[in-house]
This record gives C-alpha cells, sequence and structure tokens, in this order.
C-alpha cells in the first residue's frame, strides 16, 4: 500500500537509509544545532558560577527535542508543498520513507519529553517558553505566517531566536536584559539568511503559492533589505559589550565577522548577481555559530583573566 503523504507521480524511494535516521533527518538536525548553540552561551552568561554538567546537558537535550518536535511537525503540515518544491519533495516524508502517522508520534514524544525535562530538571519558565516558541513556529508561522505576508520570516523568526530566552530561564527562572538582545540577535540574523535561500528558490515558493520576499518584491528590494538587515546587527553586539556582558575580544571578534557578512550583502546588492546569493548563505549560517560560540569562549576568557 502507498502511503498517503507519497507525492503523486513520485515512485517510492528504495530504503537505503534507516527508520532512525529518516527521524534524525526529519528533525531538520542543522536547525536544530543551531537553536542549541544559541542556547548554551545565555545559559552561561546568566550564570555567577559554572552550572552543574547535568543542568546544561539537559537543557540542551531539552531544547534540541523542542526544536526536532517542531521540525517534524512543520513539515507534517507542510507534506503537500513539500511535494512540488524541488528542494523538499526528496524529505522523508514526501518520498514516502516515512508515514504521516509514524512522523506524528515522533513528534508528540519529542515535545512531551522536551517540556518534562525543561520543567523538572531546569526550570518550569524555561519548559514554558520552549512550549511557546514550538506553538508560534508550528501554528503561527508555519499554518498562517508563510503563506500570507512576505514578511513571514521576519516575524516567524522569533520561534528560531528562543534560544537565548531557554538558556537564561533554565539557569535564573527569569529573562533580564541580555537574553533578549540574544534573541535580537537571531531576529535579525534570520531575514538576510533565509533570504539568500529563498532568492535561489523563488520558482519554487511562487510555484506553490508561498509569498516569500523575493517573490513579491523582486531581487532588487531584497537585496537592500539583506544588507540593512546585516547593518542591523552591529548595535546588538556594541551593547553587549557596553553593557559589561561581553569583553572586548569579543567586540573585535564579532565585529569582524560581522564586517565580513555586510560586505557579503553589499556585493550583493551592488552588482545584483544571484550566483553570490548561497554563498552568503553559507557563510551566514558559519556567522551565527561563531557569534554565539565566541560568546562561550569569551565567558571562559573573562572567568580565567
Amino acid at each position: 500500500m502507498v502511503s498517503k503523504n507519497l507525492c503523486l507521480g513520485v515512485q517510492r524511494e528504495k530504503r537505503s537509509s534507516s527508520l532512525l535516521y529518516d527521524c534524525f533527518i526529519l528533525t531538520k538536525p542543522t536547525i536544530t544545532l543551531l537553536v542549541v548553540v544559541t542556547t548554551l552561551p545565555s545559559l552561561l552568561l546568566a550564570s555567577k558560577q559554572m552550572p552543574s554538567l547535568f543542568m546544561i546537558t539537559m537543557t540542551l537535550l531539552g531544547t534540541a527535542l523542542a526544536s526536532g518536535s517542531a521540525a517534524v511537525f512543520n513539515q507534517l503540515i507542510e507534506s503537500k508543498i513539500d511535494c512540488e518544491m524541488e528542494r523538499t519533495k526528496k524529505r522523508s516524508l514526501p518520498s514516502g520513507r516515512l508515514s504521516n502517522y509514524q512522523a506524528a508520534i515522533f513528534a508528540v514524544i519529542m515535545g512531551l519529553a522536551a517540556f518534562l525535562i525543561l520543567y523538572f530538571l531546569a526550570k518550569p519558565l524555561a519548559a514554558f517558553i520552549a512550549f511557546a516558541g514550538h506553538v508560534y513556529y508550528v501554528f503561527f508561522y508555519t499554518m498562517f505566517l508563510k503563506k500570507k505576508t512576505p514578511q513571514n520570516i521576519v516575524i516567524g523568526g522569533a520561534a528560531g531566536a528562543v534560544g537565548p530566552l531557554i538558556g537564561w530561564a533554565a539557569v535564573t527562572g527569569t529573562l533580564d536584559w541580555p537574553a533578549w538582545i540574544l534573541f535580537l540577535m537571531i531576529v535579525l540574523w534570520t531575514p538576510p539568511h533565509f533570504w539568500a535561500l529563498a532568492l535561489k528558490y523563488k520558482e519554487d515558493y511562487a510555484k506553490v503559492g508561498i509569498p516569500m520576499y523575493p517573490v513579491i518584491y523582486g531581487d532588487k528590494k531584497t537585496h537592500k533589505q539583506m544588507f540593512l538587515y546585516t547593518l542591523s546587527l552591529v548595535p546588538t553586539i556594541v551593547v553587549l559589550y557596553i553593557g559589561g556582558v561581553v569583553g572586548v575580544s569579543y567586540l573585535f571578534c564579532a565585529g569582524a565577522f560581522t564586517i565580513k557578512f555586510i560586505w557579503d550583502a553589499y556585493k550583493l546588492l551592488l552588482t545584483g548577481d544571484n550566483k553570490l546569493a548561497m554563498p552568503l548563505f553559507h557563510y551566514s549560517c558559519t556567522y551565527a555559530f561563531i557569534l554565539f560560540l565566541g560568546l562561550v569562549f569569551d565567558k571562559w576568557l573573562q572567568n580565567i583573566i
């Protein structure tokens, strides 16, 4: 029997991967890893002394499970769209390697485990923030925003930015201003990151009726907005330094990598050459990891000086 989520006209792929691997891929592991990486520095910055390894591990595990669960629900809702897009039609659900039922059970188990881990082994506020981010991404972004406005990724980016809020709340049970600055960093980083990808797959998005910014406003305006968003990252780094959250080493390191991000976005704006979009996309991934792992290094450096 052919799986109900199998794309029309697409033959079931021969299983060359395990069930475990297909489930893992369904969690969008790169995105989940990024959410975890943005949680760790916030967790450390919020601590007056080094948190226990157990608490760090449980907080990161709960965050990863929450992110993975949201990713699976996102693909369940968009399984029909994924069938029609070149970029996504080989994913586990459209290709028929996993059924919708299997994916739904997997997502529910991860979501429940995430909430329980964060509630009982970190702080209740961390669990509720993770839950709110989950609901925001699955229902508000996936089911409404994504199909209704070209600002979908700008507003929806908040869902992927909850990592620092979870990390801070897991330690303090509160949310202080540095956590919100780190949250804002991710929100501002998301549009140039994702629109770089959207430029390449503009026709794909147009075909399935998703009003991504390049589809509605065209390449030139998208290039300009991407450049402006990269510029807006500079004040967030400066504020962390002025506020005494980070040291001068982080200011210069993060500043240098941000200037490179801005320069790449400027070249795209100046030339209008969309061949520069994917290199910008790949750099933006590296940039986000460096920006937040650099916070961990800076915290360690401040502790030993």
